[in-house]
């Protein structure tokens, strides 16, 4: 019976610490899924950032750009250019001149024309010339 009773003890003693085990998986699980809970949502933001579009041009800056393209265009004399020499004229990036072609094409003091060497290549021309 003593022998039997020990048996017991042991089994209930393994048992109790199976059950402790069992706890702190338990909390471990828990801590993992708020971490990973975390990283997700963190992605999540970050993603939507980078889907969002960039903001549109504001009229009154495009406008101001192609006020002086158009007037640097005059002072040096030049008849047409492409976007990326049209860049460094205003001293700002390639893609904000392609953000202003739409500007460039309502406004009448300029055609944008393709380029008869390049296949891809847009050129600013000035109407009055």
């Amino acid at each position: 019976m003593s022998e039997i009773l020990a048996r017991l003890a042991a089994v209930e003693e393994e048992n109790r610490q199976l059950r402790q085990e069992v706890e702190a998986l338990r909390r471990d699980h828990a801590d993992h899924r708020e971490t990973v809970g975390r990283e997700i949502a963190s992605d999540r933001r970050r993603i939507t950032a980078l889907e969002t579009p960039a903001p549109a041009l504001r009229e009154k800056t495009a406008e101001d750009h192609v006020n002086r393209l158009f007037s640097e265009m005059r002072r040096l004399n030049i008849r047409q250019t492409t976007a990326k020499d049209a860049a460094r004229l205003l001293g700002v990036s390639k893609p904000l001149i392609d953000k202003l072609k739409p500007y460039l094409a309502t406004d009448p003091r300029f055609l944008i024309l393709r380029d008869p060497h390049h296949k891809q290549r847009h050129l600013i021309r000035l109407a009055g010339t």
